[in-house]
């Protein structure tokens, strides 16, 4: 959810330094429906246990790997984009956490008692967030993990992952929509 975020917060940045959203038609990204597919498949986690047979772990670890594959053939697609690589990284930094943990992303104790992050914690721990694994500060890469409380707005947590993508996507945004401006 953070990138949604910091994607507004980009597109008015540019919108105040003189830029425009048609600056993205001079060089549009190739294969968008890659990570639209991506994010929906992770956005159903949720309602998808339910769907599938046998333990939830197992269709995890493959909807999780689909995810990720998707990502990857996106930002292959659009590597000649500078801020592409810092996306890359981040997603990179991601599924390298997930993959030490059952490909659950990690979630360190950092977190476990921000008051406004309760909920979340909670709903961890009832299994009703499977795509997330509360860990202790000897898991390994728990560093990459859920490690950064965002408590104010929308509680939530981010990684360093996360902080790489939503870079690349404020770049990239950026770069998009003052390419007119530079003609004008």
């Amino acid at each position: 959810m953070i990138l949604v975020y910091l994607f507004i917060l980009s597109l008015t940045v540019g919108y105040l330094r003189g830029g425009r959203l048609n600056g993205y038609l001079q060089k549009p990204l190739r294969g968008l429906g890659f990570p639209i597919a991506a994010f929906l498949l992770e956005a159903a986690f949720g309602w998808i246990d339910g769907f599938f047979p046998g333990e939830p772990q197992q269709w995890l670890t493959l909807a999780v790997i689909v995810e990720y594959t998707l990502l990857a053939v996106f930002l292959w697609l659009n590597r000649d984009e500078k801020m592409i690589w810092l996306m890359a990284l981040g997603t990179v930094l991601n599924f390298c956490a997930m993959a030490f943990h059952q490909m659950r992303m990690p979630v360190s104790p950092a977190v476990y008692n921000v008051e406004a992050l309760a909920s979340f914690v909670s709903r961890i721990q009832s299994g009703e967030l499977m795509e997330y694994k509360l860990v202790d500060w000897s898991a390994p890469l728990w560093w990459l993990g859920d490690t950064i409380p965002i408590p104010w707005g929308v509680p939530g947590v981010a990684s360093i992952g996360d902080l790489f993508m939503g870079a690349g996507l404020f770049g990239w945004t950026q770069t998009a929509m003052l390419r007119n401006k530079e003609k004008r």
